[in-house]
């Protein structure tokens, strides 16, 4: 009997090891699988030197620490199977279809120096954009029951997902944060040039959180769906 229960511990130990690196390699995999997609986009790209490239770019909102040296660009000729890292401090500026992006040496960006030009003027609302790895969840089924019951967890996240946060200045490198306590003043002069926007921002139809809708509303002229009977 005791030669039974010492093979049944040993089993037991055995099977909990394999289990939780099953749950290990899963969480691997779907942070892997949920960071974002690469997408090559026709674009051109400002170096440092002075140089200019066109050809296709692809940049996605990086995770914490994904880059030993910082944030970076991939460009490749068009037709061509190379692909070129570009580090951001050797970047002035480039574009990815539609959009524009220009590289920050504020100190307060360091961490994500790469900007989104939401807004070009006077004063340009740039948009900072990371990713977030979220916060670890393991769900189990329960197990068979007994002392030798055998149960299975399933990784997941809380709060994964792209975080946006908005700047405004004259120029990348001098840049100030908006935030709840200037956002009506910074925004009714950012989007002076169209007073029915500013009329909706100083009634509060837009929030700090509404940036998005905002956004929209300006290039488009369209209120989102909530706000269109108010």
């Amino acid at each position: 009997m005791q030669v039974i229960a010492y093979i049944c511990v040993k089993y037991l130990k055995t099977v909990r090891k394999i289990t939780l690196l099953l749950c290990i390699i899963c969480i691997t995999f779907f942070a892997k699988a949920q960071a974002p997609a690469q997408q090559w986009d026709e674009g051109t790209v400002y170096h440092t030197s002075g140089e200019v490239f066109s050809g296709l770019v692809s940049w996605a909102p990086p995770m914490k620490g994904q880059y030993p040296d910082g944030d970076q660009i991939l460009f490749k000729n068009s037709g061509s199977p190379d692909i070129f890292p570009i580090p951001y401090f050797k970047i002035k500026a480039f574009t990815m279809g539609r959009d524009s992006f220009v590289v920050s040496t504020n100190i307060n960006l360091k961490n994500n120096p790469i900007l989104l030009v939401e807004v070009d003027g006077p004063v340009n609302l740039y948009a900072a954009k990371i990713f977030k790895q979220g916060f670890p969840l393991l769900i189990g089924s329960g197990g068979g029951g007994g002392h030798f019951g055998v149960g299975m967890e399933v990784g997941t996240a809380i709060g994964r997902g792209v975080k946006t946060s908005y700047y405004f200045g004259k120029t990348p490198n001098t840049v100030t944060k908006l935030d709840k306590k200037n956002f009506i003043e910074t925004m009714s002069t950012i989007l002076a040039d169209k007073p029915e926007v500013v009329a909706k921002i100083k009634d509060k139809t837009f929030r700090y959180g509404d940036m998005d809708d905002l956004l929209k509303y300006y290039y488009t002229g369209k209120l989102p769906v909530n706000n269109e009977q108010q």
